[in-house]
């Protein structure tokens, strides 16, 4: 599996947050005018800790049975923030995902792109097809504005971007671009409900 991947889905798994319920009324986050609900934060985090080519099983399985650690729940939302700016700016320059771009994803993730069924395969078809998309926005957003207009754009973009992180997972933070663990003290007891089928 690539170093990307493996920075996405790989995380310091010791601390569990404090949470209520999933359906909170708050989203988990808001970028402009989208909202991530915790139900759909919940179910991404769930594909990734059921995919041991992703997360390793042993890291999950010293937190309290139907709980996910905070640092993970934090790092899939910094992600999915990540990928809906790239979205937007995506569609702002009027680019479209094709299979090329789509197979570039796969080679920049797993270099060998035999390797993508393997690492895949405990992802729903569904999720892995989207997840290789927003790669591919990514990379097309990149390839558009070259390197140093990139650099730029995410500078601006990460520092003015309208985010608002519910605060049980953190708190958005437009100097570094990244969601920032909750203030005060956290619970090593306490636990985020697994999504309810």
């Amino acid at each position: 599996m690539s170093r990307r991947l493996l920075a996405i889905a790989v995380a310091a798994l010791a601390l569990v947050a404090s949470a209520g319920c999933a359906d909170d009324v708050s989203p988990a986050a808001r970028i402009g005018d989208v909202k991530i609900t915790n139900d759909e934060l919940l179910d991404e985090v769930a594909q990734w800790v059921a995919n041991p080519s992703a997360v390793d099983p042993a890291t999950v399985a010293s937190t309290t049975p139907g709980s996910y650690p905070l640092e993970l729940v934090r790092q899939l939302l910094q992600q999915r923030v990540d990928f809906e700016l790239h979205r937007q700016e995506f569609e702002l320059l009027g680019l479209e995902v094709d299979d090329d771009l789509r197979q570039e994803a796969i080679s920049v993730l797993f270099g060998d792109p035999a390797a993508a069924d393997a690492a895949f395969a405990a992802f729903t078809e569904e999720f892995a097809a989207s997840f290789v998309d927003d790669v591919a926005r990514q990379i097309a957003v990149q390839n558009e504005l070259g390197e140093e207009g990139y650099t730029a754009w995410r500078a601006e973009t990460y520092s003015e971007a309208d985010i608002e992180v519910n605060p049980r997972y953190g708190s958005w933070d437009g100097t570094t671009g990244q969601i920032v663990p909750p203030s005060g003290p956290v619970q090593p007891t306490t636990t985020f409900p697994l999504p309810t089928p």
